[in-house]
């Protein structure tokens, strides 16, 4: 197999709300700019684009901004790379990549990473059986493919983005058996709304959606357990006690389920500007461990690398958009090209206050990492290596000090997901056991392959590269 090879002076990695912007914004600013894509159309999960134009969300205002932001890269004349899959990046800055059943290597000046969010899991017993998935996998589902998660869905977890979910239920003229948040929020809504009038709008919408699912609503109350033998049956949940926890003792069934939807919000993607060696920290707050950005050019640690979007830190569609634009404008300014002081000055100053507004919901919806406690000494906390909670506590008591060596002892973290989906619980375990704060437990560092690829494109893609291998 052959690869190819190409060059930019700005390289954008993400084509949702940030990285679309981030193309657009260097592109006007005078750079050639490359913006690549895991997915086979741009605008990310926030601006997701249906398979069929018959589709009943082609009209909804997420997609048509999704469409319109990579209608306007287009015009602009950045290429678009859709359908590529990063596998590895070096300092350089060269990109690794699969492109299909292609090999694709890329060299650029300056470098983007606005990869987005992933969904942060948090393992319950039984949360393997088929018919359990995260809410943003069913939302993909049904947006994107028009397919149905169900026939009979619990929709559950904690966060803003299940309203989210349960909206897009309601769109697609889907009914929900039940609603189940861990928060009982009531009036503390308010005074966020009061500081963000502009914000009530969509929230007021998106209150509609969910009771149009016509979900029995179940608050303060929180999944327990999964149950079924081949596939998902029922699904069990449990009030929250003043202490925070699940009071098992008063615990009930929801019957013929067929379909668990359950999430407790985002965390970043981090890989390529880990691999990179960009300084990153951890922050509750914005969903765990994120890459550090300037927030008057999207600059990291690594000159010439910028971040922007969820990989900066959870905060949602607008403030990616604001941070894409602001790294957009510095990654050209690092190739040379000019860029408007005052226009930065006012993306920046929109993006605090974007930013005030996301941070006041996560301190709202905090994620609950000490549901982990709630998993059996048998269950599952890594899907891909089929590694226990026991495993892991066994692990600890042998001696392991950090999720870094957890991961050696056990192999937990080390599947196809390289860490990505059991990670944070993982940290959360260990964090807890050990008596040290979730940072100090450390996350999983990135290691050649970033994501599996098959060993004939990662050879070609080498071939590419100045003596066939990875400086």
């Amino acid at each position: 197999m052959t690869g190819s090879s190409q060059k930019c002076e700005v390289l954008v990695i993400g084509a949702g709300p940030a990285g679309l912007a981030a193309a657009a914004a260097a592109r006007e600013a005078g750079a050639d700019v490359i913006c690549l894509d895991l997915f086979a159309r741009p605008g990310g999960q926030y601006g997701m684009q249906p398979a069929s134009p018959a589709s009943r969300f082609e009209a909804v205002s997420q997609v048509a901004e999704g469409r319109a932001a990579a209608a306007r890269c287009l015009e602009l004349g950045v290429k678009l790379l859709t359908e590529t899959e990063v596998f590895w990046a070096e300092p350089g800055f060269r990109v690794f990549a699969r492109q299909g059943q292609e090999a694709l290597v890329i060299e650029a000046n300056q470098m983007i990473v606005a990869s987005g969010a992933m969904e942060r899991p948090i393992p319950f017993d039984g949360w393997t059986l088929p018919g359990v998935m995260t809410a943003g996998a069913a939302q993909r589902l049904i947006k994107a493919n028009g397919t149905l998660p169900g026939n009979s869905t619990v929709l559950a977890g904690s966060g803003p983005f299940l309203f989210a979910v349960a909206d897009t239920f309601a769109k697609a003229g889907l009914r929900l058996r039940a609603y189940v948040e861990l928060q009982g929020l009531g009036s503390r809504l308010l005074p966020l709304f009061v500081r963000h009038p502009s914000r009530l709008k969509e929230a007021a919408g998106l209150l509609r959606g969910l009771r149009a699912t016509g979900a029995s609503l179940h608050r303060r109350h929180v999944v327990v357990e999964a149950l079924g033998g081949q596939r998902l049956e029922a699904v069990r949940l449990a009030p929250i006690g003043g202490d925070g926890k699940p009071q098992r003792s008063r615990s009930f069934t929801i019957d013929g389920v067929d379909s668990l939807c359950i999430g407790y919000g985002f965390q970043p993607v981090i890989d390529v500007t880990s691999a990179l060696g960009a300084e990153h920290r951890h922050d509750t707050l914005l969903g765990g461990w994120r890459c550090v950005a300037d927030p008057l050019t999207g600059a990291t640690s690594v000159a010439g690398l910028y971040a922007a979007g969820e990989t900066t830190g959870i905060g949602g569609a607008g403030p990616a958009r604001l941070s894409g634009r602001i790294a957009g404008l510095g990654a050209a300014a690092g190739a040379g090209k000019t860029a408007r002081a005052d226009e930065i000055a006012r993306l920046a100053r929109q993006l605090a206050d974007a930013r005030d507004f996301a941070q006041g919901l996560a301190r709202l919806f905090p994620f609950p990492g000490h549901l982990v406690d709630e998993l059996s000494p048998s269950g599952t906390l890594c899907r891909c290596e089929d590694v226990s909670r026991a495993d892991v506590e066994a692990a600890i008591d042998d001696g392991a000090g950090d999720a870094l060596a957890v991961k050696m002892w056990t192999r937990a973290g080390m599947g196809p997901c390289q860490g990505r989906i059991c990670g944070s619980s993982l940290a959360e375990l260990v964090a807890r056991r050990i008596g040290v704060s979730v940072a100090e437990a450390g996350c999983n560092r990135p290691h050649m392959p970033l994501r599996p690829v098959p060993l004939s494109i990662a050879g070609a893609a080498l071939a590419q590269a100045d003596g066939g291998c990875i400086r």
